[in-house]
């Protein structure tokens, strides 16, 4: 017994016989007869009276269209509920990200997307490790990582380029100034990320265009991966700092760090926003993507 057996029956008693019920939704009379007759046996009862001219419904007969009618009426409900779905975004969307990719691109930009619709609600899960969005709750994530991906089952859609950029505050203006090299960077303490972390010691890779990349290395004065204690420390003097380009901005624009060696850099590395394939995907998911792949970078990668 599956819905259409009820859809099929609820159109005879509705139409008066198979003939007019089969040409009311396009079905064959024979098919509508047998799904009727099939009903019967599953049930053990007669519900429809036959005669060579009409159609009546057994008392039976009468309990069960009254039941179709509730059963085909929650099943439409049913249906409307998701289309509607369909038409506005509602509900919750999941984003995995690590806890830099939060603070830099996420945190700034997701109280415009939350005011724009009202009906989503969006629930950050943040960490250091890779979260392949197929094997958790997660609707999307945010990484870098994309040679980590299972397979061909996951898009992996490319929002922006970024890069770390060394900076420093007033009180190391001075012993900055005279730098002319990464090399030269010798002696100063470091404000880097526990994952810049070797033997003990920080080790940055930095290019310019003109020349092989270099190696910088020295003693730690603080280790931590959260780029607001590095923001606030490489202004207060602690260190250089070797920050995201969009995390520095703001500090670079109003004075409080200034730009050391601005040839040099790390490599560029490409930001991806990886969701499953686009089929079925609610409009709740889909317009936060779109936000993502529009405000992260309104005048496109770099």
């Amino acid at each position: 017994m599956n819905l259409n057996d009820f859809t099929y029956f609820a159109a005879v008693a509705q139409h008066g016989g198979f003939t007019a019920a089969a040409r009311a939704i396009g079905v064959d009379k024979a098919r509508l007869s047998r799904s009727v007759a099939m009903l019967e046996e599953t049930l053990g009862v007669r519900l429809i009276h036959r005669s060579t001219r009409s159609i009546s419904l057994t008392d039976a007969g009468q309990r069960f269209y009254q039941g179709c009618q509730t059963v085909l009426g929650s099943a439409r409900a049913a249906f409307e509920s998701v289309a509607e779905l369909q038409k506005e975004p509602t509900g919750t969307v999941r984003l995995g990200c690590s806890v830099v990719a939060a603070q830099i691109y996420i945190a700034p930009i997701l109280p415009l997307y939350l005011a724009e619709h009202p009906k989503v609600t969006v629930i950050v899960e943040h960490g250091d490790r890779w979260i392949n969005p197929l094997d958790s709750d997660l609707d999307l994530a945010l990484t870098t990582r994309v040679e980590d991906l299972p397979g061909s089952s996951l898009v992996a859609r490319e929002i922006g380029r970024v890069r770390r950029i060394l900076v420093a505050g007033a009180a190391l203006a001075d012993t900055t100034a005279a730098l002319a090299h990464p090399d030269d960077m010798a002696g100063i303490p470091l404000i880097a990320r526990a994952d810049d972390l070797y033997d003990s010691e920080v080790r940055w890779q930095l290019t310019r265009n003109d020349c092989p990349a270099c190696r910088v290395t020295g003693a730690p004065r603080l280790l931590t991966n959260d780029l607001n204690i590095q923001l606030s420390a490489a202004v207060a003097g602690i260190g250089l700092a070797l920050l995201p380009e969009t995390t520095a901005a703001p500090a670079l624009s109003d004075g409080r760090l200034h730009h050391v060696l601005p040839d040099w850099s790390t490599p560029e590395y490409s930001l991806h926003l990886v969701y499953p394939l686009p089929r079925g995907i609610l409009p709740s998911v889909r317009s936060f993507i779109d936000f993502l792949t529009t405000n992260l970078w309104p005048n496109g990668l770099r």
